[in-house]
């Protein structure tokens, strides 16, 4: 379940990388819609961060643990919600410290 759940967050997460670049490259900033188009750009965003981020913790202590044979499809879901996980944590510790 949680490489569902780290699929489907990764769906999100490309889904805000393509709205915000959507808005970012197509709005006016003097336009209302702008801040708009940048406010339901986080929904995705959040979404992802809820979905990714406690499966792939709790999948690599999983894989750490137990030691599955995994396919190579698990292997790259799980590579991928680590990257992704990486990305939220490095985020959060630069708004932190700035």
């Amino acid at each position: 379940m949680a490489l569902f759940y780290i699929s489907l967050g990764a769906v999100f997460f490309l889904i805000a990388i393509v709205w915000f670049g959507f808005v970012a490259l197509y709005s006016q900033v003097e336009n209302s819609g702008f801040g708009f188009g940048f406010i339901m750009g986080v929904f995705p965003t959040l979404l992802s961060m809820l979905l990714i981020v406690p499966s792939t913790l709790y999948r690599t202590v999983f894989v750490f643990t137990q030691k599955p044979n995994q396919t190579m499809k698990a292997k790259v879901t799980l590579a991928i919600g680590l990257l992704i996980t990486l990305l939220y944590s490095g985020a959060i510790i630069k708004l932190a410290f700035t």
